[in-house]
């Protein structure tokens, strides 16, 4: 029973943390064996660790559990509300159209641009329920903005084949299946299939890519072009333009985009995987067993005997020694179960905030 609930308090604190809302930095959740209290940056305690769980502060306010039942407290250690939730988590902010009405507590409210609200579970193994910041349960929930897109995608099986008429005099292909542009450059680069292997011409019927590849994949990222190509079992990565950038020897290839600037590629070749930027840096120098990009935004580590670490996209690297590790979606902090299988609090310094 008690690794159930060991295992239950991360996923709900990860629930939390990832939910779309401004986190407030300046208390952080802090373990003390296993209650939970804020501390500051320094590991000072602010508010003393008396509670089942704590979760981060949010426009003012932090969920805590006591008696398996969450509530709020302020930044002050007061409860604000009372603790009657089965899960609750941070509040955000929303908002309603001007046309549309709502309540809260039996109470009509008023329209406003924008307004606070959170979701809170209110009857065991209940739905959750949107409630306001005097822990009333609203009748509508406000909307958010939020755009978080598909970051960590697969190489493989990224565009469908198409069958070309031109022909070429000199037997270069016998069929044409795809073609691309390049940003900056006039040519048309075209994918072929010549004696069921294929390769990449130009316009001008230069062999771009040799035509020996089982298939050859066209990858859109950030404006430009890459070619995935398997050979053998094996995968590897040209440039639009024919250059080799990655060796087609690696038994796995995918790609994630934290942002419209920067692409990421993960490689496992042997047993071990590598990181590396567009330049084709290897950005870890280290051996991995397996490197695995966060949606949160940045990679999660895991070294030969199964422990997790994390690579920050500041470079920052925590090495690899808790049980599982999240980044805290807006702010350089690391949720993560250590190998006593209690949750806990790392900075991108490596500061823990938690004792055991």
């Amino acid at each position: 029973m008690k690794r159930i609930k060991t295992i239950s308090i991360f996923l709900l604190l990860f629930s939390s943390s990832t939910f779309a809302q401004q986190l407030d930095l300046s208390l952080i959740p802090y373990r003390q064996g296993n209650l939970w209290g804020y501390a500051y940056a320094d590991k000072s305690i602010a508010i003393a660790p008396i509670f089942q769980n704590a979760k981060w502060f949010s426009y003012g306010y932090a969920a805590v559990e006591k008696g398996n039942r969450y509530g709020y407290i302020n930044k002050q250690g007061f409860l604000v509300i009372p603790y009657k939730f089965y899960d609750a988590k941070a509040f955000v902010k929303g908002y309603f159209d001007s046309d549309e009405k709502h309540s809260a507590g039996g109470k009509v409210m008023q329209n406003e641009d924008s307004v606070l609200f959170a979701g809170a579970v209110i009857k065991l193994n209940g739905i959750e329920r949107c409630i306001d910041t005097k822990g009333r349960v609203m009748t509508k929930c406000p909307a958010i903005n939020e755009n978080r897109p598909d970051n960590n995608q697969p190489i493989l099986t990224v565009t469908n084949q198409i069958v070309y008429s031109l022909k070429s005099d000199a037997n270069i292909f016998d069929k044409l299946v795809d073609d691309y542009h390049l940003p900056n450059n006039n040519n048309t680069y075209y994918i072929g299939l010549k004696n069921n292997k294929y390769g990449v011409i130009n316009n001008t019927f230069d062999i771009i890519v040799p035509f020996e590849y089982d298939s050859i994949k066209r990858v859109n990222l950030n404006e430009t072009v890459y070619l995935q190509v398997q050979k053998n079992g094996m995968t590897g990565l040209y440039t639009g333009t024919g250059d080799i950038f990655l060796q087609a020897n690696k038994t796995r290839l995918s790609y994630a985009t934290p942002t419209k600037e920067t692409v990421y590629f993960i490689e496992s070749q042997n047993g071990i995987a590598r990181l590396r930027d567009v330049n084709n840096q290897d950005l870890i120098n280290a051996d991995y067993s397996d490197i695995a990009y966060d949606e949160n935004g940045g990679f999660i580590l895991t070294s030969s005997d199964n422990y997790k670490g994390y690579y920050f996209l500041d470079k920052k690297i925590i090495k690899p020694k808790y049980l599982e590790v999240r980044l805290v979606r807006g702010g350089n902090f690391l949720l993560v179960k250590t190998v006593t299988g209690k949750a806990g609090y790392v900075n991108a310094d490596g500061v823990e905030y938690f004792t055991e």
